[in-house]
């Protein structure tokens, strides 16, 4: 429980860290807020990884520290220290400062989030990806219920998390198609968990593959889309 003058506070200090790209920070009007969570998703090499490991040197170079929470198994220390070289930074310094966990649970993603409560100058939390843990412990139509539910206690824990701790939350998440041609609709992707993802978070942002390029879509902002790449530095 916290004041409302404590809120009001809160409120007035956010802050708003660059996502490391150009193009998505135009979307994303500056980049990642504190106090908010915002979702990415996207297939496969899409950029996701890559956008939440980027995100994380935005927090270092102002002072402060990051968590990055790997449901995947894909964080590279290595690439992120190619990252931080690349746009002229120590990569020792961004080592030291950015905290790694491998959650390979539901249990193990919690325990991540309650052990980055304890990290002094924590102000970004990225979760790559939200909800691999809960579908494969909760997987079939018997257990979606379940699935969901869970799904929400995790995200509204994030939420709070975001506000009272004054930090900048990243959710990566995977796709599946839905419609097809034995269906009146057209085939489309659609992100793992939704309407109770979706309102877990302030903002959806998609990225999709077309060409060599990766293009960017602020979902339910008409007309906020834009194309990016992916360099040796990250989306640009």
């Amino acid at each position: 429980m916290i004041s409302l003058k404590y809120a009001l506070e809160l409120a007035r200090r956010r802050l708003v860290f660059s996502s490391g790209s150009r193009a998505i920070d135009g979307l994303l009007d500056g980049g990642f807020r504190t106090g908010e969570s915002v979702e990415v998703f996207g297939e496969s090499n899409t950029g996701k990884t890559q956008l939440a490991m980027q995100a994380t040197l935005s927090p270092v170079a102002k002072g402060h520290t990051a968590a990055f929470i790997d449901t995947e198994g894909t964080f590279r220390p290595e690439r992120l220290a190619r990252m931080a070289e690349l746009r002229g930074m120590d990569p020792n310094l961004v080592l030291s400062r950015v905290y790694f966990v491998r959650a390979e649970s539901t249990t193990q993603q919690w325990e991540a989030l309650r052990n980055s409560q304890k990290l002094e100058g924590c102000r970004m939390v990225a979760v790559d990806t939200v909800t691999k843990n809960f579908t494969l412990e909760y997987g079939g139509a018997k257990l979606a219920a379940r699935r969901q539910t869970a799904l929400a206690a995790y995200l509204n824990r994030l939420d709070w998390d975001a506000f009272a701790h004054d930090r900048a939350i990243i959710l990566t998440n995977r796709v599946a198609s839905v419609g097809g041609p034995d269906t009146a609709s057209v085939r489309r992707d659609v992100d793992i968990g939704g309407e109770t993802l979706r309102r877990g978070v302030q903002r959806v942002l998609q990225l999709q593959r077309r060409g060599g390029l990766v293009h960017a879509t602020l979902i339910g902002a008409e007309g906020r889309e834009t194309d990016t790449r992916i360099t040796e530095s990250g989306l640009e």
